[in-house]
C-alpha cells in the first residue's frame, strides 16, 4: 500500500493495526508519528520524501524492516529498547535537525546508516562500554553521514 501526497495528523499503532501488508508513506506531510510502545510492528514501514514534525519509535520492534529515507525529522528522536528486527533497518538521505538517540537497542539484522545530516548529532555508535550500548548482531553499515555520531551519555 502506498500514500502519496497527503498531509497527515497521526500515524500511531492503531493505524497501523488496520494495515495487513507493507506501507508506504511518500511525498507526505506527517504532524506526529506516535508508536511508543508499539513493540512489534510486523509490516514492513516506509517513509520516503516527508516532513516529519514529531517521530516517536520509543521501544518499536521494525520485525519486518523499516526504511527512512529522504524525510526531514523536526524532533528529537528518542529510541530505546529499539532493533530486533528480523529484517534490514535503511535510515538513509534524511535530515534529523534534533539529537537521534540510540539507547539500548539490540539490532538483530543489519542496519545501514548512510548519507544522513545529524545536526545535533547520534548516540547510534556511542556509548561504549556500558550496559546500554547498542548492540549489531549482523553488523551496520555507517558511511558518508554529517554530524557527530558517537555521543555519550544521550
Amino acid at each position: 500500500m502506498v500514500i502519496k501526497n497527503e498531509i497527515i495528523e497521526l500515524i500511531d499503532i492503531k493505524y497501523l493495526l488496520k494495515i495487513e501488508e507493507a506501507i508506504s508513506f511518500n511525498n507526505c506531510i506527517i504532524k506526529n508519528i506516535d508508536l511508543i510502545g508499539a513493540f512489534e510492528i510486523k509490516i514492513k514501514l516506509k517513509f520516503e520524501n516527508c516532513i516529519i514534525d514529531n517521530l516517536q519509535i520509543n521501544s518499536c520492534w521494525f520485525i519486518n524492516g523499516f526504511i527512512l529515507k529522504n524525510n526531514v525529522i523536526n524532533n528529537i528522536i528518542d529510541y530505546q529498547m529499539g532493533g530486533h528486527n528480523s529484517k534490514p533497518i535503511l535510515i538513509e538521505g534524511n535530515v534529523f535537525l534534533e539529537l537521534f538517540s540510540f539507547f539500548d537497542c539490540q539490532f538483530e539484522e543489519l542496519i545501514e546508516i548512510k548519507n544522513n545530516i545529524f545536526k545535533k548529532g547520534t548516540n547510534i555508535l556511542g556509548n561504549k562500554g556500558e550496559g546500554f550500548e547498542n548492540s549489531f548482531d549482523n553488523g551496520y553499515l555507517i558511511e558518508n553521514n554529517i554530524g557527530q555520531l558517537d555521543l555519550d551519555e544521550v
